[in-house]
Formats: C-alpha cells, structure tokens, sequence
C-alpha cells in the first residue's frame, strides 16, 4: 500500500540529491561568498541546508528559539567540509524519515504548535519542509551560476 507520505517523501529525497548535485559544484571561492550583500555565504548556506530536515522535525516536535539556538551554534561547526556537509544532510534525513515512518496515520493529522506561533499538521510539516529545501535549493542554484561554477544540464524537476 502507498502511504500518503511517499510522494512528499519523493520530491524531498529529489531535492536532497540535487543539493548534494549543487554542492560538488561548489569551489573554495565561492564556500565564502555571499550570497546576496548582507546575507549567507554559501558555507553558511550548504550547513543550515545540512541541518534542516532535522531542525524542522525539532520545530513541530516543540523545540524552543533557545533550544533551536543551540543545536544551530553546536552542529553548524561540525560541518567543515562537503564531504561532511553530505553525511550530515544524510543523517539530518535519515532522522526526519525514520520519525515520520513511525507515526501512526492519526497522528500525521494531529496539529501541533511551533513556537513562532504556527500550527501545522505532521503532514502540513511535512510539506512546509519541502518548500524549505526548495528553496534554500533555488538559492544554491543560483548562486553557483552567480559564482561561475559550471552548471551543465541541472534538472530542477523530476
């Protein structure tokens, strides 16, 4: 039988592989560059991206903007490379998947609270999560082509 998350899941796992794409397009120059005045350098970019399917599931799961800090502050050091970043988005998407693969279907409709004051269902979370890889995606993208990293045929969709 599908599950009602496999699709979502499909389109999430696309979007990590084509990340991990984009960022073996990345070189030493453009790891410091940033990516619009003011804003993240694409160093900074590849870790939040590497901590994202992990740090939503902390959100709806009611994690605090303290407790979100923290990991932030701890885990962003730990991504140095892009081997690392690879691994650490691997396992941020293992812990996401394996989470959601153990909810029960009426529990992916209950609604919970984040604290910036949103409700969303698992399901909604699930799909906000996606919106956020694509476009923290989109912003990668454009920034190798920025950068002048070779970008030959790139499938943005599947």
């Amino acid at each position: 039988m599908i599950s009602v998350l496999d699709p979502i899941f499909n389109q999430i796992q696309f979007q990590v592989e084509s990340i991990k794409q984009l960022a073996n397009k990345v070189d030493i120059f453009m790891l410091e560059q940033e990516i619009y005045p003011g804003g993240r350098t694409c160093f900074e970019l590849l870790t939040h991206i590497a901590l994202l399917p992990e740090a939503d599931l902390m959100i709806i799961n009611g994690a605090s903007a303290t407790e979100m800090q923290d990991y932030y502050y701890y885990w962003q050091k730990e991504v140095t490379s892009i081997e690392l970043f690879e691994a650490r988005l691997e396992l941020s998407m293992n812990i996401l998947m394996d989470y959601y693969n153990q909810l029960e279907e009426e529990e992916l409709l209950e609604t919970k609270m984040t604290y910036w004051q949103t409700r969303q269902t698992y399901i909604d979370w699930l799909l906000v999560i996606l919106t956020h890889l694509t476009h923290h995606r989109s912003q990668l993208h454009s920034a190798v082509k920025q950068f002048g990293g070779e970008i030959e045929k790139f499938n943005l969709f599947e």
